[in-house]
């Protein structure tokens, strides 16, 4: 019997990379997953991983800028399932084209795609699982955010400015929820997907130099590192943990 076995999970953007990783560690130990993805035909792909290791899995093309979307897909999810215990905001307004330029070479469209799906998409579904999760008894948020805002990483002003807006979400409601016997908490990851290992062979020297400030010289996996810290801040040994940010990164940052 896995960890988070019963339990039932929503994963946004969980389609492809981190989302789909994460998906995958928290299916292994027995939790079904929703997967609110804004790609159907990713969003299926996932869910047919999930279904060939015997686990519920059910995925809702969903645009989480879109609030009614957010309440029918959260509510899809709990008829499904009877109910919705976990949730992670893994969502992105990020774009390959958008990193690298200096605040004023951002648009004031990027940073309102930003803004809205990390921040605004990530409220919607906190606001729609609240129920839920309360009803759980032990419900879990997983907010994704990023080094580049707590480090105030040039460069990436609105992908910085959106994550760290989601940080200070995240820990206001896990001082508001506690009540409820509901932990939020967020995740700075670093690992390789896809989309990042297609930028790294297009841009070799950033590629090289981001390496070599991980301490332990290699990059995350986006199930095997992420998806296994999610697993743990979702199951029962992390119910005192609340309002916290985990930087799951190699040792990428190193605060005192």
């Amino acid at each position: 019997m896995g960890a988070l076995e019963g339990k039932v999970a929503i994963v946004t953007g969980a389609g492809r990379g981190l989302g789909r990783g994460i998906s995958l560690a928290l299916a292994k130990e027995g939790a079904s997953i929703g997967i609110a993805e804004i790609d159907a035909a990713t969003g299926q792909s996932t869910a047919a991983e999930i279904a060939a290791l015997g686990v519920g899995s059910l995925a809702v093309e969903c645009d989480v800028r879109d609030r009614s979307k957010v309440e029918s897909t959260v509510e899809a999810v709990a008829s499904q399932f009877g109910g919705v215990d976990i949730l992670v905001n893994n969502a992105t307004g990020a774009r390959q084209e958008d990193a690298f330029r200096s605040m004023l070479e951002h648009t004031p469209e990027q940073f309102e795609r930003q803004l809205q799906v990390d921040v605004l998409g990530s409220f919607h579904f906190m606001r729609a699982c609240h129920p839920h999760l309360r009803a759980s008894g032990a419900g879990r948020v997983i907010n994704l955010s990023s080094s580049a805002g707590t480090e105030r990483g040039a460069g990436f002003a609105a992908y910085s400015a959106a994550k760290e807006a989601l940080r200070a979400l995240t820990g206001v409601t896990a001082r508001e929820w506690g009540r409820d016997a509901i932990t939020v908490n967020s995740l700075c990851p670093v690992a390789v997907t896809d989309a990042m290992e297609e930028w790294f062979r297009r841009n070799p020297e950033i590629a090289e130099k981001q390496l070599e400030s991980v301490s332990l010289g290699r990059h995350g996996d986006p199930e095997r590192d992420i998806g296994r810290v999610v697993v743990f801040l979702c199951g029962p040994d992390a119910g005192f943990i609340t309002g916290q940010t985990l930087w799951v990164d190699g040792g990428s940052v190193i605060h005192a």
